[in-house]
């Protein structure tokens, strides 16, 4: 089966979508056995054609070196500026998107929104392809092969028929979890008794959920061979509880825009980045490389030449040791529990942001100890009056209690770099 999906059924899927995925799965596992210093020659070639071509087709980088005199065929990556959603935002989105890349060449994108902050940019579909294709490689180095059955626990629905083709023909069980229930945590402990999943893909905190109720439930009994998370910040108390509940261990993995897939190893021994996607730089508060302990993630795109990610500041706090992550710390869900047990996540109100409502930047949630909450907006010029009442309107029935809308001009920080999407009153 796994020949029959991997050499039949993914280069279909690639003719389909015009993407190269079975290409790059190929290259990547080949790259296994390169040496150090292939793999930072590699880098360096890959890094000098992204910077030569940003220099002529990107606006933001054309004035860069047009009032810096640089040569980009010489200049070092340390030289160039470290960018940010914020300056992005700040810019514009399209000084940062190439001028002249083929419009069907690319894939409009979206970050999580897990943060709070939605955000679109373009990623071409060559780096879409060798993003995926790592991914892929991270499971198969899990044990995982194209055609075993596996199961997503997602936060919305699928209704796109083409996303719904792809699960079938990749054996995929799609689970959404908008609202988590008694009923639907039963729901979906019995499909995955039912299916029995090779691996089970997932957000840390629907599976923290699912693994309280587990864990006082004895007659589900069916261990998957792992457990894959993605998407918010894994905490040493959640990957006990699930890892318990279930019976298997956990891969956790990071990503987000312009950042190449960070995934934990099997053996646990910290986290691996994929070299041959993307360069990564963990620097401190005054950019400086941090070899031993805490700092921030900068990354660089070798791929997406549609909208380049350069010295990108992810933002998000690591730990290293001897240069190594062994701590991924910048994101963190928080869950949102109505008086009836229904849970709610920051998914689900990133998901409502990013593909309900336009005009929002940002947003916090905001719990009171009355039960009523107040959702702090950034907007942009798109956000209107109406967009208020909606949201008021839909939160207020969907939750039962009193809603409040706030537009504010900013969101403050926590201490980790990172935004407190669902804040409670002390």
């Amino acid at each position: 089966m796994a020949f029959f999906h991997e050499h039949i059924i993914l280069p279909l899927s690639d003719l389909m979508k015009g993407e190269q995925v079975h290409k790059y799965l190929r290259l990547l596992r080949e790259a296994e056995s390169w040496s150090p210093a292939q793999m930072h020659d590699f880098q360096q070639q890959r890094l000098r054609e992204l910077i030569a071509y940003a220099s002529k087709q990107v606006p933001y980088y054309q004035d860069w070196f047009s009032s810096q005199h640089l040569d980009p065929n010489t200049v070092a990556l340390d030289q160039l500026p470290i960018v940010s959603k914020h300056i992005m935002r700040k810019e514009g989105i399209e000084r940062f998107t190439a001028e002249h890349f083929p419009e069907k060449e690319r894939i409009q994108a979206r970050s999580s929104g897990s943060t709070g902050e939605p955000f679109s940019f373009y990623i071409s579909k060559l780096s879409n392809s060798v993003n995926t294709a790592a991914k892929l490689r991270t499971w198969y180095q899990a044990g995982y092969r194209l055609g075993d059955r596996y199961m997503k626990i997602a936060n919305a629905k699928r209704p796109n028929k083409l996303k719904q083709l792809q699960d079938w023909s990749n054996n995929c069980i799609y689970i959404p979890f908008y609202s988590i229930t008694e009923a639907n945590i039963r729901t979906i402990l019995e499909r995955i008794e039912f299916s029995q999943p090779k691996f089970i893909r997932s957000y840390p905190s629907p599976l923290y959920i699912l693994a309280r109720y587990r864990k006082n439930h004895p007659e589900y009994t069916f261990s998957p061979r792992h457990i894959m998370t993605t998407g918010s910040t894994l905490p040493a108390a959640y990957r006990m509880e699930i890892e318990k509940a279930f019976g298997c261990d956990i891969i956790d993995s990071y990503s987000c825009e312009g950042n190449p897939n960070t995934y934990e190893t099997t053996d646990h021994n910290g986290y691996h980045t994929t070299d041959y996607y993307g360069i990564v730089e963990i620097l401190d508060n005054n950019n400086n490389p941090v070899t031993n302990g805490i700092g921030r993630v900068v990354s660089t795109d070798l791929w997406n030449f549609a909208h380049p990610f350069i010295r990108y500041d992810t933002q998000d706090l690591v730990e290293v040791q001897n240069g190594a992550i062994t701590r991924i710390i910048g994101r963190q869900s928080d869950v949102f529990i109505k008086g009836n047990g229904a849970i709610y996540t920051v998914h689900n109100f990133s998901h409502y942001f990013l593909h309900e409502i336009i005009g929002v930047d940002n947003y916090q949630i905001r719990l009171h100890n009355d039960k009523s909450l107040t959702i702090l907006l950034v907007t942009n010029h798109h956000f209107n009056a109406e967009c208020i009442n909606e949201i008021t309107n839909h939160w207020s029935q969907l939750l039962s209690t009193q809603v409040n809308v706030l537009i504010t001009d900013n969101i403050p920080l926590m201490k980790n770099n990172k935004y407190l999407t669902i804040v409670k009153d002390r």
